[in-house]
């Protein structure tokens, strides 16, 4: 029996306070946890998209009554999707409710320039009435016949933006303005978390003369990195804010400058679920030259474990995720994890040498399938 099945229970609802009632409707909502978020979670990814249903939801819920309708306006506008019906969307958003738009998810085809038109895009005006905007999101999207970029795309001031989150389209990058990632980023002064999907082992940034400066910048998520990108992060963009870098995969032979520009900067480092990791040790010289490394997340049957006899007592945080890897059969899986354990506890972090280091496990398989080393290494140190 649901809590609205009789007429009891649907009068003590009636008589819960107006602010818990907000709470249940922005917990129901969001589009996920961390959607909103301008910091970084270990193990997170990008934040997942709204959805068809969460929309319905929302419309559902506004026919309830009109003090429902008028409560729930608010969370309907906060988070937009510019697709299908851009028309009726400005419509909305220009009789008031552009004030509660906080996150706008756009995709590429609401921007594509098939042929020449002198006047703005209808996606690009709704944007510029969303003077609060604090995410975009920029998603993947399949390619379509009518998803051309011939044309240049207008370009907009984005001030109130905290969050980007950006698939790299080489195609739509070339018509500028919003469909290019150097462009949005120069109109954003004060992004503090970026995440840049669609990163290939090719793919190569249009050139921009202007340097990259983002004071803000708190983390900054590449779903890879490669020999471009590395160029731009260590040679053309200023970030001295930068604190929390997460890597998806890795494709350049050398990522020391890298290292070496943020060396003083970086806090927390984050390696993807890839083998490109497996290739070649990218620990010891993140060690070696991040000096005020806090702490480490990985994924442990993507990574090499360290080769290193040195000491690095800044390091306080060891994040461990447990995800398999088709590659390696039990056997294999098992002594590659014993051997990140074996480092691990033989000095070269010397927290773990007093107990007061912190574990983060996030283990996918039954415990029962532990080896015993690691039960040991749980009752200890945890």
């Amino acid at each position: 029996m649901s809590l609205l099945d009789s007429p009891n229970s649907f009068m003590h609802c009636q008589r819960l306070p107006p602010e818990l009632w907000l709470e249940v409707f922005n917990w129901a909502f969001y589009p996920s946890s961390d959607a909103y978020t301008t910091h970084y979670k270990p193990f997170s990814g990008t934040a997942s998209q709204a959805t068809d249903t969460d929309l319905q939801i929302k419309c559902t819920l506004t026919l309830v009554c009109r003090e429902w309708h008028a409560t729930i306006t608010e969370f309907l506008y906060k988070d937009v999707r510019i697709g299908r019906g851009q028309n009726a969307l400005k419509s909305a958003l220009d009789e008031g409710n552009r004030r509660f738009v906080r996150r706008a998810v756009l995709p590429y085809h609401s921007t594509s320039t098939p042929k020449w038109n002198p006047e703005s895009l209808p996606s690009v005006e709704i944007l510029k009435l969303c003077s609060q905007l604090e995410i975009l999101v920029r998603p993947r999207s399949p390619p379509l016949e009518a998803q051309r970029f011939e044309f240049d795309v207008d370009s907009l001031p984005l001030p109130s933006l905290k969050r980007l989150e950006w698939t790299y389209n080489f195609q739509a990058e070339k018509s500028g303005g919003i469909n290019s990632l150097h462009s949005v980023i120069q109109n954003a002064p004060h992004l503090q978390y970026m995440a840049i999907d669609g990163i290939s082992h090719q793919a190569h940034l249009s050139f921009d003369p202007r340097p990259v400066t983002l004071p803000f910048l708190e983390t900054l998520s590449l779903n890879a990195l490669n020999g471009n990108f590395l160029h731009q992060l260590a040679r053309r963009w200023w970030l001295p804010s930068l604190s929390h870098l997460t890597l998806g995969s890795l494709h350049v032979a050398d990522p020391s400058s890298l290292w070496e520009t943020y060396a003083e900067q970086l806090r927390v480092v984050e390696l993807g679920q890839d083998v490109t990791f497996l290739w070649q040790d990218i620990i010891t010289p993140c060690l070696d030259m991040c000096g005020k490394l806090e702490e480490l997340n990985l994924h442990l049957f993507y990574v090499l474990p360290p080769d290193t006899s040195h000491l690095y007592p800044s390091v306080t945080t060891i994040g461990m995720h447990s995800a398999s890897n088709p590659m390696f059969n039990v056997d294999a899986s098992w002594l590659l994890l014993e051997k990140h354990f074996e480092l691990l506890l033989n000095g070269y972090l010397p927290i773990f040498e007093d107990g007061q280091s912190l574990w983060r496990l996030e283990w996918l398989y039954e415990p029962s399938s532990f080896p015993a080393f690691v039960y040991t290494i749980a009752r200890t140190r945890l």
